[in-house]
C-alpha cells in the first residue's frame, strides 16, 4: 500500500471514530436534531490529524499532523 493511500485511509478512521464517539456522548445528552450532526462533524474536524506531505531531496513525505503534535507524524 503506498503511504499516500496509508495518510488518507488513516485519517478517514480517525475522522469517522471522532465523529462516532462524540455523536454517541452528544445523543446521551440531547435529543437527536440538527446539532447532533453538525457539533460532531465539527470537533471531528478539529481534532482528528491532518493529511500533510512534505517535498524533501527524497521525494515527498507523507504524515498525519495533529492540534496535540508539534512535528507531523510520519510514516
Amino acid at each position: 500500500m503506498s503511504p499516500k493511500i496509508r495518510v488518507f485511509l488513516i485519517y478517514g478512521v480517525c475522522f469517522t471514530a471522532l465523529f462516532l464517539i462524540t455523536r454517541f456522548i452528544l445523543l446521551q445528552f440531547i435529543e437527536q436534531g440538527v446539532w447532533t450532526t453538525f457539533v460532531p462533524i465539527g470537533i471531528a474536524m478539529v481534532c482528528s490529524p491532518k493529511p500533510h506531505i512534505e517535498e524533501t531531496e527524497k521525494g515527498r513525505e507523507y504524515g498525519l499532523k495533529s492540534i496535540f503534535l508539534k512535528t507531523p507524524f510520519k510514516l
